[in-house]
């Protein structure tokens, strides 16, 4: 099975920019064994743009999910644990629903980024001798020393994909065990 990472896209540059998100929830602190300390509603301002574009993927400052995503999510039956947030634009008198997903979170695989030029598989192979981890997964996270990947498969990111959602970047990856 094929994987892929979330990323940045173009649309994202355009997404609702939170307000004063510092303090309601450490990032580091979006656990599974951390979910019943997080609130079940939160609500945060953004800033107000007359670019704001409400994408259904937020990356930053941690992941937020549509109701079309969330959707999906449970389509796929993943073990992934909700909590209700709600953006409001004060100056626009706008709001919209989202989600903070939880997600099983692992440290056991290291995750390798696929890069093509022109088509051409360009990325070195540092893991030859290592066998790729087939999962039986759909979305997850590993957590690296640097940071926590949002990884998903082939087969959720074509579901996404067909609904049009918008601020889904993706970057193929390999998965290898540490």
């Amino acid at each position: 099975m094929k994987y892929f990472e979330i990323v940045d896209s173009p649309e994202l540059k355009y997404a609702p920019q939170l307000k004063n998100w510092y303090g309601k929830f450490d990032v580091r602190n979006i656990r599974i064994d951390r979910f019943p300390e997080l609130p079940e509603n939160q609500l945060f301002f953004i800033e107000p743009s007359d670019h704001t574009v409400y994408t259904d993927i937020i990356r930053f400052p941690f992941l937020l999910v549509s109701p079309m995503v969330k959707a999906v999510i449970r389509m796929y039956r993943e073990c992934c644990f909700f909590r209700n947030i709600v953006l409001l634009d004060s100056v626009r008198k706008e709001s919209r629903q989202y989600f903070l997903p939880v997600l099983d979170e692992t440290n056991e695989i290291e995750v390798e980024q696929i890069n093509y030029k022109n088509g051409i598989h360009v990325s070195e192979k540092a893991h030859r001798d290592q066998e790729i981890l087939a999962l039986d997964r759909h979305l997850f996270w590993v957590r690296d020393y640097q940071k926590r990947h949002t990884i998903l498969s082939m087969d959720m990111a074509e579901s996404l994909i067909r609904r049009g959602i918008t601020g889904l970047g993706l970057c193929e990856v390999r998965l290898y065990q540490k």
